[in-house]
C-alpha cells in the first residue's frame, strides 16, 4: 500500500467543523481542547466521540529539521506522517520550529448518526466559554492522523503572527556579518511570503533596512499581486 496515498485519502475525509478562537501563542504554551467525532465502522447509527488536549509549545526559531519528530502522543504513524508533512508543507515552517503533544482524555460511543452528533456539538460550542475548543470530523481508525493535520493547519494560520511578534521583540536581529548573509535572509523571507502573505510586511522592512528595495522592487510587488 502507498502510505502517502493513504494519508491523502485520510485528509480528504477530514473536516474541521469548528476552529478555536485563538491562534497559537508566540511566547507561551497553547492548549487546545478538541472533540473528534467519527462514525463507528459498519454502524451508521453509532458515532464515537473522543476528547483531549493538543498542546503546542511556543515556536522556536529556525532549525534544519522541518516537521520530523514534532509530534508526541499521536500514535504509531506519527513519524511517517511527519515526514510526509515535511515534504508537503516544509517551506512554510522554514522560519520556526513547532512541537506538539496530544493528551488523550476520553472516548465514548453515542447512539446517533455522525451528522446528528456533530450538529449537536456545534450548537453546544457556540457559548463564549467553548470558543477555544475545536470540533473535528474524520475516519475512526486513523483519527490521530486527522488530528495531526488539524494542528498543522493551526500553525499555518498562526505563522505570520508568530513571525511578526518575534520580529517585534528582536528575535530576528542576529548580526548580519556580510552582504551574503543579508541576501540569504531576504531569499528566505521571499519563500515564506509566497506561502503566507502576512510575512510580506517583514520582507518589505528588511529590503529597506538593507538598502535592497530598489533591486528587489519588481519581485516584491509581483508577490503582492
Amino acid at each position: 500500500m502507498d502510505i502517502r496515498k493513504s494519508f491523502r485519502e485520510i485528509l480528504d475525509l477530514t473536516s474541521v467543523m469548528k476552529t478555536p478562537r485563538h491562534r497559537l501563542s508566540t511566547f507561551g504554551q497553547t492548549r487546545i481542547k478538541y472533540l473528534f467525532a467519527s462514525q463507528v465502522p459498519n454502524f451508521p447509527d453509532r458515532s464515537r466521540l473522543r476528547e483531549g488536549l493538543v498542546i503546542a509549545e511556543s515556536p522556536k526559531i529556525i532549525t534544519p529539521d522541518i516537521m520530523r519528530n514534532r509530534f508526541e502522543g499521536f500514535g504509531q504513524e506519527s513519524e511517517e506522517f511527519g515526514k510526509w508533512l515535511s515534504d508537503k508543507y516544509g517551506s512554510s515552517f522554514r522560519a520556526l520550529q513547532y512541537k506538539f503533544k496530544n493528551e488523550f482524555q476520553s472516548t465514548k460511543v453515542e447512539y446517533q448518526s455522525l451528522k446528528a452528533l456533530t450538529t449537536s456539538i456545534s450548537k453546544s460550542l457556540e457559548s463564549e466559554e467553548s470558543r477555544a475548543a475545536a470540533l473535528i470530523q474524520g475516519p475512526d481508525e486513523t483519527w490521530q492522523v486527522s488530528l495531526m493535520k488539524f494542528i498543522v493547519d493551526e500553525c499555518l494560520r498562526s505563522f505570520s503572527d508568530n513571525v511578526r511578534e518575534l520580529d517585534e521583540h528582536g528575535y530576528f536581529e542576529a548580526p548580519k556579518n556580510s552582504e551574503d548573509d543579508r541576501r540569504r535572509e531576504i531569499e528566505n523571507l521571499f519563500v515564506w511570503a509566497e506561502k503566507d502573505k502576512g510575512v510580506a510586511t517583514l520582507l518589505g522592512q528588511r529590503l529597506k533596512q538593507y538598502g535592497f528595495f530598489k533591486e528587489y522592487e519588481d519581485r516584491f510587488f509581483s508577490l503582492l499581486r
